[in-house]
């Protein structure tokens, strides 16, 4: 046997041990400057892409409004030009009819009235039907108006009679 010491490294590298420590620590610092990094990157990207991908996300309204069909503004246009014409043309008619049978005497060929008698109410009240002008002559009578947010069964309100009731009244006293 020999008594022979083993010889002492002296130098300044690290023993496998040592050396396997620092590669491990340095790996763990590189792990987690790339993870910055790339966190980083990541918040930088997104941070630009936010806004367009805002704007590119489908809401309620944008799916809505993308389901509407395609409707050329001169055919709007061109609507909306009829619709006004029609309602002149409305209104010209109403004011023809008004005057006449404002006009109307409510008196055929022969002298005789033209009024006929309506009795098929529920109020047991005459009306009459002019056959020349084709006026509705009604009594005093109680008439329901179109329904709103606050009335939704509509508003009650009083008709006064025809100006030309007096005539239904004496038809029905002659029968």
């Amino acid at each position: 046997m020999s008594t022979e010491q083993p010889k002492e490294n002296r130098s300044f590298a690290p023993s496998p041990e040592a050396l396997g420590a620092q590669t491990a620590m340095a790996a763990a610092d590189v792990k987690g400057l790339v993870a910055a990094a790339v966190k980083e990157a990541v918040a930088g990207v997104f941070s630009q892409l936010g806004p367009l991908l805002e704007s590119m996300a489908i809401t309620p309204e944008k799916l809505r409004e993308a389901n509407k069909p395609y409707k050329d503004p001169a055919v709007i246009a061109r609507e909306l030009r009829e619709m006004l014409i029609w309602k002149e043309d409305e209104a010209e008619a109403r004011r023809q009819t008004e005057e006449r049978q404002n006009a109307c005497p409510h008196i055929d060929n022969n002298g005789r009235s033209s009024v006929q008698l309506v009795h098929n109410f529920p109020d047991r009240q005459p009306r009459g039907i002019c056959a020349k002008c084709h006026a509705y002559i009604h009594p005093r009578e109680w008439r329901i108006g179109a329904p709103d947010a606050k009335h939704p069964r509509g508003v009650p309100f009083l008709v006064e009679p025809h100006r030309h009731y007096q005539i239904v009244m004496q038809l029905e006293s002659q029968n």
